[in-house]
């Protein structure tokens, strides 16, 4: 017979049992994170425990080599599919290119080549020897590239393993209990491989690496039955914070990087290989802005400016980070970028500010021309609309309080002789001089008003006649005393000056106005240059 079921050839048929029924469960989670690397691992372990089998069932030298050669497939795929599941199922295969996966399986296919052609160079197997009497199994005499082939193993997955391993220490418990059945499961390859190439295989001439991915399977089994491994997939820290749009870096105590996602290299213009490990200083470029802000109590907000070929706004928070016991072990700084935002505001402000402004000189000139309105074009006091609404109001309010009101107005004497005799621009300046003359000397609740020509009228609440009076002697004597010069010329104007007082008078604004005006003319009759109270004495 060719073939002859052995407990080596059993042990290797149950393992492809095993696999074949992994498969199926696989095939059915096959789109979850891992799930492919893990449905070609298993097809991987099925052919090599298939092959295993047959080799160990054949009773002829040359099946046996045979089946080796084609077990040599499974048995090197097997390794590298391992890593891509751990690397995939522990979220770390961002940095997994089409060029490094490819270089991963260089040297399964140069082992599994040299195999098949192992005849012509002896590289894998330099001899063939008997088993143990009794049995059919062959013993391999291993070259050179065999030693290769099994630290290639060895390295994978122990390198897998530590994946799992570091991986399971940063999950939750369920996910801890799941990560914990796949390390189990790699640790019986590590064992077999150690025992097959050390002399210690308790079953000389079967290849126990095969045999123990049995119990690899068995575990693995056990994790998708039992623990919903690939049904409930630890969404893992690193794929947490990556999947984040916001910046995210962590610190300990000593304000040394320990963590950086994705969106901080991209916002922060950091690179995560360069930054871990340094001093918040050295690694970020805003640190100066961060370094006021970090309570060891509560999390604080601050809005940064990072300043570049396009500056950025970020706002940031940072939060303290505590254990269990409640200390201190660091801080996470999140920053969220708000430019759109902020830009926004700056150019609302802008047009705000510019609308201020706009509103500012439309008031001014609004102020401007109502003012204009009430103001005399030459001279700066009032103007005459301006003084009926004021003597109006202000004759009302004394009466209301009881208070006098005075009323004094102004003439400049022999004003057709100075326009004669200098010119309408000599006049305009001698009224102009009056005019600035009554406004520096009244208080500041006077009202001095052109009303018409070169006559002046000054409205003066809460003053009694006699102070009127003695203010208008006052400005008659100011411009005796002074000479107002045109060209080579000095004018040396005089006033005369009517005064009407309320309660003396009472027949309303136009009677005062009436009463100041007869007693100014009375001053002018008298010789003008004089000042003359209403009412008149004959």
């Amino acid at each position: 017979m060719a073939y002859t079921i052995n407990p080596y050839a059993l042990a290797q048929f149950v393992t492809a049992a095993i696999s074949l029924v992994l498969l199926a469960l696989v095939w059915q989670r096959r789109r979850i994170r891992g799930g492919t690397a893990l449905l070609l691992l298993f097809s991987a372990i099925l052919w090599w425990a298939i092959t295993a089998g047959l080799e160990a069932a054949a009773n002829s030298r040359e099946l046996k080599i045979f089946w080796s050669k084609l077990a040599y497939v499974g048995a090197y795929l097997s390794p590298p599919f391992f890593m891509l599941f751990s690397l995939f199922y522990t979220n770390r295969a961002f940095k997994l290119t089409w060029s490094r996966m490819v270089g991963l399986f260089i040297l399964p296919a140069t082992i599994i080549c040299l195999a098949i052609t192992n005849e012509s160079h002896g590289l894998i197997w330099s001899g063939f020897q008997p088993g143990p009497a009794g049995t059919n199994s062959l013993i391999y005499e291993h070259g050179f590239f065999f030693w290769v082939g099994i630290a290639f193993i060895f390295i994978i997955v122990f390198l897998s393993s530590f994946i799992l391993f570091t991986y399971s220490v940063k999950s939750q418990n369920l996910y801890k209990r799941q990560n914990r059945l796949v390390i189990l499961a790699s640790i019986f390859p590590i064992t077999g491989t150690i025992l097959y190439v050390s002399g210690l295989n308790p079953f000389p001439g079967l290849d126990l690496i095969p045999a123990t991915f049995m119990f690899t399977a068995a575990a693995l089994l056990a994790g998708i039955s039992r623990q919903k491994l690939l049904d409930i997939i630890p969404i893992s820290h690193e794929f947490l914070i990556d999947q984040f749009k916001d910046a995210v870096i962590v610190v300990d105590r000593d304000m040394r990087v320990i963590d950086v996602n994705k969106s901080a290299e991209s916002m922060l213009l950091v690179e995560r290989e360069s930054v871990i490990g340094k001093q918040g200083e050295k690694a970020i470029k805003s640190w100066k802005h961060l370094a006021p802000h970090f309570d060891q109590q509560s999390p604080l907000t601050i809005e940064i400016e990072q300043r570049g070929s396009l500056s950025k706004y970020l706002q940031t928070t940072i939060s303290p980070l505590k254990n269990a016991q409640s200390d201190l072990i660091g801080w996470t700084i999140v920053c969220t970028d708000v430019t759109r935002r902020k830009t926004a505001e700056i150019a609302l402000q802008k047009l705000n500010d510019r609308l201020e402004e706009q509103l500012i000189t439309v008031q001014t000139l609004q102020a401007k021309l109502k003012e204009q309105a009430i103001r005399d074009a030459l001279t700066g006091t009032f103007n005459r609309e301006y003084l009926d609404s004021t003597l109006q109001r202000e004759l009302a309010r004394a009466k209301r309080k009881g208070s006098p009101l005075s009323v004094i107005m102004i003439d400049i004497d022999c004003f057709k002789a100075i326009n004669d005799t200098y010119g309408h621009k000599a006049g305009d300046i001698v009224i102009k001089s009056v005019g600035s003359m009554l406004l520096k000397d009244s208080r500041e609740c006077d009202y001095v008003c052109r009303f018409g020509g070169d006559e002046f009228i000054v409205v003066m609440p809460e003053m009694t006649e006699a102070d009127a009076v003695k203010r208008a002697e006052k400005w008659r004597k100011l411009l005796k005393g002074k000479h107002v010069l045109f060209r080579h010329d000095a004018i040396a104007p005089t006033i005369s000056i009517g005064i009407a007082a309320y309660p003396s008078v009472d027949k309303g604004t136009q009677g005062l106005i009436d009463a100041a005006d007869r007693a100014m003319y009375a001053a002018k009759d008298s010789g003008r240059d004089q000042v003359c109270v209403f009412p008149v004495k004959e």
